[in-house]
């Protein structure tokens, strides 16, 4: 079930860390608050109240969400300093995935930040309402996240508070991120856990977080993690029954691996979650847009190269050299078979026909007048001798030679003349972008989209990005082939 939540509260089932809710009440609300028109409570949680409010300026309805001033305590004055700080941080942040402030102040009773209406539930609703995603969904919506991460941790802040709740769906499944009102807070002073110094929620907060260590981006990583293996095992991966025993677990224990709990999960992302949440920062992503970009190369589909990569492809030089030489091999033999025979009958045959002639008449020779006397050397006798099997073997080599040839050149003039070999053709892309968007291949700048509609590139494997000022990136890996049109087309 979707309904309109506003994006406020801490999941009710997470013990968040200051444990105890301000006791500060909330006053009724009033008819204006600053240029806003009240319409109507939207959400309570324990340190506020969302209303619904009309912005008659602009003309747009706006969410505020106000907390009541507290007493003078020391601790009540850094939450209300918090509370106007996130203004100040998402206030100069403008990122499809973070939502956007408007405006902020205080009156003499509570502070407010007056923020876009979102339509939709926080994640933490949504998964407890029964609902799960596939490996997929998971990767594409954390990847909208992530680069939202990165987005604010370049401005120099760090989040440390990501949460299920502090991440709302839209009703498309959109993701906005929620209050950095803990983003560059003053560190802990000690590391004393279960006490109100100890910013952020324990089920998701980086080891070096949880034990009360300088942060970096790296910490922001590691939450992400938790809520992927979330997303993905339908239970949280540190989940003690005390805030101290949540904590040590985050500390020192590892989570059940994913593909163990789910076992459909593809492997890809497995490594993903494992990755993001490391206990050591330097084993994690180092930054929150390789985590981004890991999460798109696996929603596109790529994959690296396997072995079974090999299968079916045809046999290299030596490996198809092999059977000719093994049939020529056997044709010679037959060959040498055949003609041993053959020779052995024609000499028999010979002898049986001398045998079978008549002896020749006498001849009667008419002397020739002597004209000188030479003296006349006989020649050796040649003895007959059967053909040896060297013979043999170079006659029939001979045979097979000539009637390869005669093979070649039968071949050679019933075949067709080769055709001219033809260089491959680039291929076309046709981009369709809205609004617009600037287009780059495997890293180098083409243009804007529109009016650029066409990309003309060499038969292969490229990756196209668009981007649209601080919107979402979108990377698609195309694979062009020789002469094809393929068409591309994003909405931003």
């Amino acid at each position: 079930m979707q309904c309109d939540n506003p994006p406020l509260m801490s999941e009710p089932y997470t013990a968040t860390v200051p444990i105890d809710p301000l006791d500060a009440p909330v006053p009724a609300p009033p008819k204006t608050i600053g240029r806003f028109t009240i319409l109507n409570e939207i959400g309570r949680g324990s340190y506020g109240v969302v209303y619904a409010a009309h912005d008659p300026v602009l003309a747009r309805e706006v969410a505020i969400k106000i907390i009541p001033l507290a007493r003078e305590d020391q601790f009540r004055t850094q939450i209300e300093a918090s509370f106007l700080h996130e203004a100040k941080s998402a206030g100069g942040m403008s990122h499809p995935s973070i939502v956007t402030i408007y405006d902020a102040g205080k009156t003499d009773t509570f502070a407010y930040i007056a923020m876009e209406r979102l339509h939709g539930q926080d994640l933490h609703e949504y998964l407890a309402s029964g609902n799960r995603m596939s490996p997929r969904q998971t990767a594409a919506m954390m990847m909208r996240v992530a680069d939202a991460i990165h987005y604010a941790n370049k401005r120099g802040l760090v989040h440390r508070d990501i949460k299920p709740s502090n991440i709302f769906l839209s009703r498309d499944l959109k993701p906005k991120l929620l209050d950095f009102g803990t983003a560059l807070a003053p560190a802990p002073e000690t590391k004393l856990r279960g006490t109100r110094q100890l910013v952020g929620t324990p089920n998701y907060m980086s080891p070096e977080q949880a034990d009360g260590a300088t942060l970096d981006a790296r910490s922001d990583i590691f939450s992400l993690g938790t809520i992927m293996y979330e997303l993905l095992c339908g239970r949280r991966a540190f989940d003690g029954r005390t805030v101290d025993e949540t904590l040590d677990q985050v500390l020192a224990a590892n989570p059940k691996p994913v593909d163990r709990i789910r076992q459909e999960t593809p492997p890809a992302l497995v490594e993903i979650v494992r990755r993001a949440m490391a206990k050591e920062p330097a084993a994690r992503y180092q930054k929150a847009a390789e985590l981004r970009n890991a999460l798109a190369d696996f929603v596109d589909g790529s994959r690296a190269p396997t072995a079974d990569a090999t299968v079916g492809a045809r046999p290299t030089g030596p490996r198809a050299a092999t059977v000719p030489v093994r049939k020529r091999t056997l044709s010679a033999r037959a060959m040498v078979a055949i003609v041993t025979g053959a020779m052995a009958i024609i000499v028999l045959a010979a002898a049986l026909r001398r045998e079978r002639e008549p002896p020749p008449a006498p001849r009667v020779e008419t002397p020739a007048p002597v004209i000188a006397a030479l003296p006349i050397t006989p020649a050796p006798p040649v003895e007959a001798r059967p053909p040896s099997a060297a013979d043999i073997a170079a006659a029939a080599a001979a045979i097979e030679a000539q009637a390869a040839q005669a093979k070649a050149a039968v071949r050679r003039k019933s075949e067709p003349p080769p055709a001219p070999v033809v260089p491959p053709r680039d291929g076309t892309v046709t981009l369709a972008v809205a609004p617009w968007g600037e287009i780059s291949v495997d890293g180098t700048a083409r243009g804007v989209s529109p009016p650029l509609t066409q990309l003309s590139l060499p038969p292969g494997v490229h990756t196209i990005e668009i981007r649209n000022g601080s919107a979402t990136p979108f990377i698609a890996r195309v694979e062009v082939r020789s002469g094809e049109t393929l068409g591309l087309q994003h909405r931003f």
